[in-house]
């Protein structure tokens, strides 16, 4: 990381290691982390960053080879703990990369899911598909779930007799209880 860069500023380093992971650079208002992309993959830092764009502003630049530079700038003017916001970078930035080692380690799952989910959306077969399919007349008309059959046939009662054949019964037509009798 060299010294003369424009976005250096005020900035001071709090670590000069070029050969680091991550070289830091705290100021008045800003953070400034160099990161190697031997150890973070550049989709991590980018999504380590994106998650700061709410409440600061998110520069990122090329630091060096295989280095991403990532500055954060406070939005309202206000002054930021610096250190406090360098050390929340460097943990979303661990969460980003555990996500993508993660996402890596169960694609073919993944994949395998939003093919059937994609595949089911597919609708219906077409007419081409409908009239392929090989129904001869033996299973057109077979109902193993009893979803053709009528209500009455379903739930008729058992022993042969129907609702038709049993005249209902009135309350009149009961016999009188005992206590109805004493009174």
């Amino acid at each position: 990381m060299s010294d003369s860069s424009p976005n250096d500023g005020a900035l001071d380093r709090a670590e000069r290691d070029p050969g680091s992971v991550a070289t830091t650079a705290l100021g008045d208002g800003a953070v400034q982390i160099d990161f190697d992309e031997a150890y973070y993959p550049k989709d991590a830092i980018y999504g380590a960053a994106y998650v700061f764009i709410d409440r600061c502003y998110v520069h990122l630049d090329r630091a060096g080879d295989r280095r991403v530079r990532v500055t954060l700038r406070s939005k309202t003017g206000a002054p930021l703990d610096t250190q406090a916001l360098a050390g929340e970078l460097q943990n979303e930035l661990l969460c980003q990369a555990w996500r993508l080692s993660i996402a890596a380690e169960n694609r073919q799952l993944i994949e395998s899911i939003a093919a059937r989910a994609l595949g089911g959306a597919a609708g219906p077969p077409g007419l081409d598909e409908l009239l392929a399919m090989d129904i001869d007349e033996a299973s057109a008309f077979e109902d193993p779930l009893g979803i053709a059959m009528s209500w009455e046939e379903k739930y008729k009662k058992k022993g042969g007799a129907t609702d038709d054949a049993a005249p209902e019964k009135s309350p009149a037509d009961e016999p009188a209880s005992d206590a109805e009798k004493g009174s």
